[in-house]
């Protein structure tokens, strides 16, 4: 397995990703299982002169508080929160989730109402633009869950993260300059995609791993980690057709084939392969535009070889694209929603104003 030095990992998201300043105060968010890499984004925090707000959780703490709260209580704001986010700059999030199967047997009814209690939390955390970057983490229970070697998925995760920053960029902005004055995207695929939505004067935002002061312009002040996508908020009552994805995951559970129906950018009708109810009750509980779409973006990030179910990194392999539905205001949009859920298609074409730009997964640009 790659060794990963997890000190040079921290620098380079507070410094380069981040980029951030003497005086601010950032919300540095992990688990139990990856806090050696938390601890060092704090310590490098503290360096650069901010402040740190720490979290660290565990899926037991987790499943615990999903389970045993009261629905009434789930529901309740922590105003308090509402408060700090009016001092805090910036939140690095590492996914605190060691095994996603652990939340197995929580109802999604609890799980959305948790969501509509922190929905004005959310809601505050986008008006006042704080900068986030969100990363993965792998882990030997998500490698069982996915089906992978735990070697197998650490490598590429760790190749993925560490791309050179600066040609990710240049070939995002290769690709979104197909895009540049552009209305009409058509997306088709063997498995049945016809799907036709709008991007008219939607801007195209490249995620390459760094929030630069173009970015924040454009009110992109998030990226993932792995980067690697040019992606956009559509009009949102644009989408007609369908579109069938490959795959999801929920709670650990693979959401697999799922053949969606938009109509003036809403799911009107929804099936899938395998675990079709889960997708249903995801959608019944959450509040919102939850089945608007929300985002349509291409992955660009050459490190990452393999589709696992990690959507952190499937939605990053080139020749793939994911569609999410719900919210979509922290890059553009106009959704309100506490879910944002990204659902990833394998080899697609892709049309913009009738000129293909991808086919069966290849650039043709």
């Amino acid at each position: 397995m790659m060794k990963v030095d997890f000190e040079s990992v921290a620098k380079k998201i507070v410094n380069k990703c981040m980029r951030v300043k003497e005086g601010e105060v950032i919300v540095v968010r992990g688990g139990i299982h990856n806090f050696e890499l938390a601890e060092k984004i704090a310590v490098n925090v503290r360096k650069k002169g901010a402040f740190v707000l720490f979290q660290t959780y565990s899926d037991e703490l987790t499943r615990r508080m999903y389970q045993e709260v009261p629905i009434k209580y789930l529901k309740k704001t922590p105003k308090f929160w509402l408060n700090w986010y009016e001092d805090v700059d910036g939140a690095i999030s590492i996914d605190p989730t060691c095994d996603p199967r652990s939340l197995s047997a929580v109802s999604e009814n609890r799980m959305g109402a948790a969501r509509e209690g922190s929905r004005k939390v959310q809601d505050k955390f986008i008006q006042e633009e704080i900068r986030w970057t969100g990363m993965g983490y792998p882990t030997k229970e998500l490698a069982a869950t996915f089906g992978v070697p735990y070697a197998e998925f650490w490598d590429m995760f760790w190749s993925a993260v560490n791309v050179n920053y600066d040609k990710l960029y240049e070939r995002g902005k290769t690709i979104a300059r197909a895009f540049k004055g552009a209305d009409k995207v058509h997306l088709t695929s063997k498995k049945g995609t016809d799907l036709t939505f709008s991007v008219k004067n939607r801007k195209p935002l490249i995620d390459d791993g760094v929030i630069s002061p173009e970015d924040i312009r454009n009110k992109d002040v998030g990226n993932n980690l792995p980067c690697g996508e040019v992606f956009f908020p559509p009009v949102e009552t644009s989408a007609n057709g369908r579109a069938v994805f490959d795959l999801a995951f929920r709670k650990g559970k693979r959401i697999e084939d799922i053949d969606v129906t938009f109509k003036k950018g809403r799911i009107v009708k929804v099936k899938a392969k395998k675990n079709e109810k889960l997708f249903k009750e995801v959608l019944k509980n959450s509040q919102g535009d939850k089945d608007r779409i929300g985002e349509f973006g291409i992955g660009i990030n050459p490190k990452v070889k393999k589709a696992i179910g990690y959507v952190i990194t499937d939605e990053k392999i080139i020749g793939t694209i994911h569609i999410a539905v719900g919210e979509n205001r922290m890059f553009g949009g106009k959704n309100e929603s506490t879910l944002h859920w990204d659902m990833v298609m394998m080899k697609p074409d892709i049309e913009v104003d009738g000129k293909r730009i991808m086919s069966n997964g290849k650039f043709l640009i």
